[in-house]
């Protein structure tokens, strides 16, 4: 006995000492899972969702074989509102088929349909007279009797089957069994769609649209995909796709606008012996001295010029002036002159001039002549230069008019004559005209020139009207749509097609640029471009594709923000007088005036073109109380502009 209370005491002492002091550490603890885990992956989660056997309780051979399909396959699942859920009832949880979530559109069908009387009853209620037919109740039976979701139509007995066709609810109103045709259902409308691809329900076995079905049946019937823009295949509203079918046509965006295309147009040259000619290119402040001069016929030079004139008229020469506009870069139009140059004592301000650079030396403007304008155009100096190597630019260094000899005035001629008509004033106003006699017969407001009625119904700004100012030169408008934008905007960069790269050569730092959203008809304004047009500075810029070598859109800018304002509608009615001449679309190149009085109308509607106007009277004045409007102004002094 002794020796076994010994014994028992060992035990009890053991395991006292075991539990108090445990040899095992929650470090040392493993589970047999661990390594499966590491090794084979964590399993996934088991699909919540009920197994199915699919196929039809009529089939019969290999087709009654049933095959077990989940819920989450089935396109109804979750679509309408649980019953059980709103009474919170529902005993599946997340295995339930049917939506936990209150949603009034997606409400199940109330089952007394328009004759509910419940107060507030939260399902869906239709008419009787829209509810579809029982299928089961035009075979002669339904087991839902009066609670039928269904509708029932009564016939008489000799409408009703001799024999009922169950099938025809159970497979989806498809074809009966010994020949039965059932009622098909009604297949929508067609579109350029039509049958280009094959219908998986007639490769299957029968299709239930019947020869209403958009699919082919059958390699016969199939029709070619229909190519972007072509068939009047379009996208929905908000989903365009940005592609090159709005960038224009290469032949009518790239050669019309840059090559002359159809030989100029216009008024033909007045001079047809240029080597018995003179010729002359002067250069003006802005562009409105060339609208203006267009609308009245005249021009001022100075003294030293006037006479070179002079001396070229009195000898029975014909004298032709080409127009340059400070830094434009652009030849701007050619006129002949009509009359000698005589002095305008009201012009001569030889008290209040004082000479800011080397060609003002030369005196003050004060000398004039009548000049009819033959042709106004936007020709870049670099052609001009490609046609004449031998032209003298007129600077603010050297002097403001600069003549040529007989040959070269004959090149920069032939180059004037091959480029497009275009205006030298566009309205952003409504107010078109100088003098109001130049408006119609009633008052009413002349629409604006098109065609070659540009060079016989001249325009220019009225003397108070205030344009927003713009960097001289052609601005030019890119695109995007609702998908592309966010992007644009963001990496600052707007791109354009490989076809266009041509079009986009006239941009350079400093152009006025606008934003076209092709998706919401929007113009957006004002940005500034950083660099010219090159190629892929950013390859995968507008790419769904990570690996892209080259963007889709090559053809790039850096911009920047210049004037931070709302989007203008493409559907305003002075936009759209602004760009009736703009070929293949809105997006392209603009001229200057189209580019100063789409710029102008963006500010104006904002109010940052009134709010400059008020300061800039403000310094004059030494009245600064002007309030800015709630818009990002431009970053740079507008009282320097």
């Amino acid at each position: 006995n002794n020796n076994n209370n010994n014994n028992n005491n060992k035990m009890l002492a053991e395991v006292g000492r075991t539990v108090l002091e445990p040899t095992n550490t929650v470090d040392m603890v493993e589970y047999d899972f661990e390594n499966y885990a590491l090794t084979m992956g964590i399993p996934e989660t088991l699909d919540p969702l009920p197994y199915r056997k699919s196929g039809s309780v009529f089939a019969t051979g290999d087709d009654a074989e049933p095959q077990l399909t989940s819920a989450k396959h089935d396109p109804r699942l979750r679509t309408v509102v649980c019953r059980h859920w709103l009474r919170d009832l529902c005993m599946k949880g997340a295995a339930c088929e049917f939506l936990h979530q209150y949603d009034l559109t997606k409400m199940p069908l109330c089952r007394h349909g328009d004759r509910c009387k419940v107060k507030d009853c939260p399902f869906r209620h239709i008419s009787e007279a829209d509810r579809l037919e029982c299928v089961f109740y035009s075979q002669g039976f339904c087991i839902h009797g009066p609670f039928c979701r269904y509708r029932h139509v009564r016939r008489d007995r000799a409408d009703l089957p001799v024999v009922a066709d169950f099938t025809l609810g159970l497979s989806q109103m498809q074809a009966g069994k010994d020949g039965m045709t059932a009622v098909r259902r009604p297949a929508p409308k067609p579109n350029e769609f039509f049958k280009v691809s094959l219908c998986k329900h007639f490769l299957s076995g029968d299709c239930p649209f019947g020869d209403g079905c958009h699919f082919a049946h059958g390699e016969s019937e199939l029709r070619k995909f229909p190519k972007p823009g072509v068939g009047g295949a379009t996208e929905p509203d908000g989903e365009k796709e940005l592609s090159e079918n709005m960038f224009g046509n290469q032949e009518t965006t790239t050669v019309d606008y840059y090559q002359g295309g159809v030989a100029g147009g216009g008024k033909p040259s007045p001079i047809l012996e240029p080597e018995n000619a003179s010729f002359f290119i002067v250069r003006t402040a802005t562009y409105r001295d060339c609208s203006i001069s267009t609308a009245r016929g005249e021009w001022y030079v100075q003294r030293k010029y006037a006479e070179a004139i002079n001396s070229a008229v009195n000898g029975g020469r014909q004298v032709m002036i080409f127009f340059t506009v400070g830094d434009s870069n652009h030849i701007q139009g050619a006129s002949l002159v009509t009359s000698t140059a005589a002095y305008i004592e009201s012009a001569d301000h030889k008290y209040a001039f004082k000479p800011k650079t080397a060609a003002d030396v030369d005196g003050a403007f004060c000398y004039r002549f009548r000049c009819e304008w033959y042709r106004t155009c936007e020709l870049p100096i670099a052609t001009a230069l490609e046609a004449a190597p031998d032209l003298l630019l007129p600077t603010s260094a050297t002097k403001y008019c600069q003549d040529m000899t007989s040959k070269t005035g004959e090149a920069v001629m032939k180059a004037v004559w091959n480029s497009p008509l275009c205006t030298l004033y566009e309205s952003w106003t409504g107010g078109d005209y100088e003098d109001e006699a130049m408006a119609g017969a009633d008052g009413s407001k002349k629409p604006p020139p098109l065609g070659e009625a540009i060079l016989t119904d001249f325009r220019c700004p009225l003397p108070s009207e205030v344009a927003w100012p713009t960097m001289p030169g052609p601005g030019f408008i890119f695109g995007c749509n609702s998908q592309t934008m966010d992007e644009c905007l963001g990496r600052g960069l707007f791109g354009l097609p490989a076809h266009m790269r041509i079009t986009a050569a006239g941009i350079r730092p400093g152009s006025s640029i606008f934003l076209y959203n092709v998706s919401e008809k929007l113009i957006f304004g004002i940005f500034e471009a950083l660099t010219t047009a090159q190629m892929n500075l950013e390859p995968k810029a507008f790419s769904k594709n990570p690996k892209a070598q080259t963007s889709p859109f090559p053809v790039q800018i850096l911009v920047r923000i210049s004037l931070e304002c709302p989007p203008i509608h493409d559907d305003d009615p002075v936009l759209n007088d602004i760009l009736r001449s703009r070929v293949g679309g809105r997006i392209g190149p603009l001229t200057f005036a189209q580019t100063e009085a789409l710029a102008s109308l963006i500010a104006h509607q904002c109010g940052a073109l009134s709010y400059m106007t008020d300061y800039r009277r403000g310094v004059e004045t030494g009245g600064m109380t002007v309030s800015a409007p709630p818009i990002a102004l431009p970053p740079r002094k507008i009282g320097t502009m």
